[in-house]
């Protein structure tokens, strides 16, 4: 009975002895000697490169186990190995060496943000215990291995911003534990690979930005486990699948600058954990269709449509609204109409982007009570009457504070701006929405009456773009109060009397523009005013100053009074250069391009 007693105890004292052992194990592993087999693997790869490895020995050293990203681990009593190799940011060069496929315990190898060129070799998709491949953001080339397959174990596989050619291999059938495919800004062709319907544990796929062709068919309803995916800027074509309703965790779906068509599917309205959605640069059509569907996705935060719908018209009755949208972008569809009222019940919103389009009517005084609004783009279209005096009372932009959101998503934005020589669009990214500069943009329609002198108020806004309007009057003194003003456009108006000197007074300023109206007397001198061109002030022949080389009277060659061409901004085959204010930011979400994620 006593020996029986005492079995149990012994049994408990020595599990306790062998997890002691781990433990102090695992935390002295840094202190073993590593196996011959991983560090003839190290040195190898080390030599292999242009230059060495900071910090890392020359030669004679067993215990790499404490070099610079080398990650190890027991494997039994006694075998300490190399489970991970972690390099990322080292700022290494030369080719990726076959010596790597040596390290034969290895789970995790990260190699990302280096200068790694050519080719991934075969050896290297041997190491089957592989879990975590990152080779994003190098300059590495050819085409990827079909070998990538037999890494059964792997759950996350980035190969992003590099130079990868020809198409995607169709070998994803065994990689049951994939969670994270990312294979974006490369130059894959070909159709997407069906046999990423088999990973079923895929949460993130991301191939934004190549050259990928075909239809989208994927089989969605065995990827319920799906929260982003990003196929964005490639050539896709088709419909959108309807079967994308069965990704009830979709949070991030990004298919715009593809060549897709049709409607949106009704059955998208299931995506009620839906928050980011950007359908820009398409063909679709049915606006009023779109936006009753997408209305019903409760959790929906970023709406970007530009871009489709050519010429139809902007949906009055339907539309309940967007409760807790804070960014919409409908933006270059040639839209016709008036600004909706379903809109006043997005009461979240943070950014509106409505330019390019042929919106006309007032301006409705409720914009002003957007708590939170602090974009406001509806340039380019055909809005008449006053300016709002409620604009001049936007709460987010009477505060110098930027704009804050507690909207975490770690999403990129790229939107599209104008280069430097006016003639076409770039891409321009920005982590968040709420990284954009604080602007309102009303350029390009046929507003009259005077600028408010309380836009003073508008301490925040950085951007302030009236120009190619009628307005009338003079510059308000009050504009000096806008501190953080960076961009001032009232060209091509009618204003008159003089600048005011206390503009000068803005340290931020780093464009001014008055060209082209009936101004009179001294131009300022001081501050930024001593940085402007001759054609910030031309077109005013009353203009002078004593300090500026003079500019002569320039003849007017342009439409006045409000007559802007309306062919001229229907977006299909307009001059993109037609006097669009160069570096002005215009919100075209044509995410995501990346993702940063």
């Amino acid at each position: 009975m006593r020996a029986s007693a005492t079995y149990p105890c012994n049994c408990i004292l020595l599990l306790l002895l062998f997890l002691f052992y781990l433990e102090t194990g695992a935390t002295n592993v840094h202190d073993q000697s590593c196996s011959p087999s991983d560090l003839r693997a190290l040195y190898a790869f080390a030599r292999s490169l242009d230059r060495g490895i900071r910090d890392w020995p020359a030669a004679n050293s067993t215990r790499c186990c404490g070099w610079p990203g080398v990650r190890c681990a027991l494997f039994s009593l006694s075998a300490v190995r190399v489970a991970g190799l972690d390099l990322s940011g080292k700022g290494l060069e030369g080719v990726l060496s076959p010596s790597l496929a040596g390290l034969d315990k290895l789970t995790f190898l990260n190699l990302s943000s280096n200068s790694f060129r050519g080719s991934i070799p075969p050896e290297l998709l041997r190491l089957k215990l592989l879990e975590v491949l990152d080779l994003s953001s190098n300059h590495l080339s050819g085409e990827l291995p079909p070998g990538i397959g037999n890494l059964s174990n792997l759950s996350r596989l980035v190969v992003s911003s590099n130079g990868f050619t020809g198409n995607i291999p169709d070998v994803f059938h065994d990689l049951r534990k994939l969670e994270v495919l990312s294979a974006k800004s490369n130059r894959f062709v070909g159709r997407l690979p069906t046999s990423l319907s088999s990973c079923s544990m895929l949460t993130v796929l991301d191939l934004w930005n190549n050259s990928l062709g075909g239809r989208i068919d994927l089989d969605f309803r065995r990827l319920d486990r799906l929260d982003t995916l990003n196929l964005g800027w490639n050539r896709l074509q088709g419909l959108i699948p309807e079967a994308l309703s069965s990704c009830k965790a979709l949070k991030i779906l990004n298919l715009s600058r593809n060549n897709l068509s049709g409607q949106v599917p009704d059955k998208l309205c299931r995506l009620r954990s839906l928050s980011f959605l950007n359908l820009n640069v398409n063909s679709l059509s049915n606006i009023s269709q779109a936006l009753g569907v997408l209305q019903d996705c409760h959790n929906l935060r970023v709406l970007a449509l530009a871009w489709n719908f050519q010429g139809e018209e902007m949906p009055t009755t339907g539309i309940r609204g967007f409760q807790r949208l804070r960014a919409m972008n409908i933006g270059y569809c040639a839209l016709t109409g008036r600004i909706p009222s379903w809109l006043r019940n997005c009461e979240e919103l943070r950014v509106l982007g409505l330019p390019w389009n042929r919106l006309t009517g007032e301006i409705p005084s409720w914009f002003g009570r957007f708590d939170h609004l602090f974009l406001l783009d509806l340039a380019n279209n055909s809005f008449y009457g006053e300016i709002p005096a409620s604009l001049a009372e936007l709460k987010s932009l009477m505060s110098e504070i930027p704009p804050q959101d507690g909207d975490d998503s770690s999403i990129e934005f790229p939107f599209f701006g104008w280069s430097s020589n006016q003639q076409i669009l770039e891409p321009l990214k920005y982590k968040h929405y709420t990284d954009f500069p604080p602007a309102v943009n009303l350029s390009y329609n046929r507003l009259n009456g005077s600028i408010w002198k309380e836009f003073g108020n508008l301490r925040g806004l950085h951007l302030l773009d009236l120009s190619w309007n009628n307005l009338s009057g003079s510059i308000p003194e009050e504009l000096s109060s806008m501190v953080n003003l960076e961009r001032l456009d009232l060209s091509f108006n009618n204003l008159s009397g003089s600048i005011p000197s206390s503009l000068t007074g803005l340290s931020f300023l780093s464009f001014f523009s008055v060209a082209f109206n009936h101004l009179q007397g001294l131009i300022p001198i001081g501050g930024q005013f001593l940085t402007f061109p001759c054609s910030s002030f031309e077109g005013n022949p009353g203009l002078y100053s004593d300090s500026l080389p003079f500019c002569e009277p320039v003849k007017a060659t342009y439409q006045k009074e409000g007559d802007v061409d309306e062919d001229n901004i229907a977006f299909m085959g307009l001059p993109f250069a037609i006097g669009v204010a160069s570096g002005f930011v215009f919100i075209v979400y044509v995410l995501m391009c990346c993702w940063q994620l």
